[in-house]
Formats: C-alpha cells, sequence, structure tokens
C-alpha cells in the first residue's frame, strides 16, 4: 500500500514549521508528502522548499492564489496529484505523534475511513511546543493542554464501526484513494 500525506495549510508558516517537524519525527515515514496550500504567502513556500531537501519522501507543494476560502479546492487539487492508495489528510496546525504514520497504515482497511482526534495546546504555550521534544502528558497535567482526555496515545486503537457518523473532522483523516475519487472529491 502506497500512502500519501496531504497537509492543509493556510498563512501559518510557524504553525506549519512545528507539523513539519513533527513529519520528519515519523517513526514510518509516508511514501509521498503534498502541502495543500490555500493561498499563503512567500515565506510558506520558503519553509517548505528549505524542508524538502531534508524530507523522507518526495514533496510536492500545490498552491493556488489567495481568494477566500477555498480549501476543499486545494485539497481534490492535492488528492488528482497523489500517487497513493490510501491518503491521509493532516491539517497545517495539528503536530503528528512519531506513530501518526504508522498508526494509518495499521488502521487502513478496505471499505472503510479512519477520523482521528487531536488535542490543544492552549495558546500562551504554543510557542513553547517542540515537536519530539514536548511531554504532552506532562502538559496536560500542568493544564497547557485542553481537553487532556484525548492527549494520551494509547498502547492500542480504540476503533469504532460507527456507520452513523454524522459530519468529519478533517484534520486527522484518511481514506482510500479510489473511494474518494469515487464520490467526486470534497465538496467545493
Amino acid at each position: 500500500m502506497k500512502l500519501s500525506l496531504i497537509i492543509a495549510t493556510y498563512n501559518q508558516r510557524d504553525a506549519l514549521e512545528k507539523v513539519l517537524a513533527g513529519v520528519s519525527l515519523q517513526k514510518v515515514p509516508a511514501d509521498e508528502i503534498l502541502i495543500a496550500d490555500d493561498g499563503s504567502g512567500e515565506s510558506t513556500r520558503e519553509l517548505i522548499d528549505g524542508w524538502r531537501s531534508g524530507a523522507r519522501a518526495p514533496v510536492q507543494h500545490l498552491w493556488h492564489p489567495d481568494n477566500g476560502f477555498l480549501k476543499t479546492t486545494i485539497l481534490n487539487r492535492a488528492v488528482a496529484a497523489a500517487g497513493g492508495d490510501y491518503l491521509v489528510f493532516l491539517d497545517g496546525d495539528c503536530v503528528p505523534h512519531r506513530l501518526f504514520i504508522a498508526d494509518h497504515r495499521a488502521l487502513a482497511e478496505r471499505g472503510f475511513w479512519v477520523q482521528g482526534r487531536r488535542c490543544f495546546v492552549r495558546e500562551p504555550f504554543v510557542a513553547a511546543f517542540v515537536p519530539g521534544k514536548t511531554a504532552i502528558w506532562q502538559w496536560a497535567l500542568q493544564g497547557r493542554v485542553s481537553r487532556p482526555h484525548k492527549s494520551f496515545r494509547l498502547p492500542f486503537p480504540l476503533v469504532f464501526r460507527n456507520q452513523k457518523q454524522r459530519g468529519i473532522l478533517g484534520c486527522n483523516m484518511a481514506y482510500w484513494r479510489d473511494d474518494i475519487v469515487q464520490v467526486n472529491g470534497f465538496d467545493e
């Protein structure tokens, strides 16, 4: 199975830098990385270009001009450009756990999509967060993380086969490429 990681971003260079640091720390890398950029400025392009040379997988930066919130449009372009069988989506302000890609690979099952969870670092502490060095469990105990119950990665996944799911949490999800193409991608 070839896995494509698609990272959606828009004008949050500092956050994207932390996300890319988290991607660099993955125990199991993606086979390719696509950065779906909804019109960020030059500093984001410079960050991606600088990071690309050290990435453990090929990196594509897909960009379109800033004409309002067109995230689904750029995501559809990324889906079209992706070469993977399995597409993992991550928002450009969500730093992945070092087992993020490994977990998605392990949970991939034909006929199903995966929706993961996330926790939030409270705003006053965001600048101090360092991927791979910040102990989230300590921060949760110190109140630096909201929804601390979602900040711990269990040694096993909690899987719910819920056919009544309403809505998606787009910051951490995965689909088989064939399935997303069959439904004509994201609603633009």
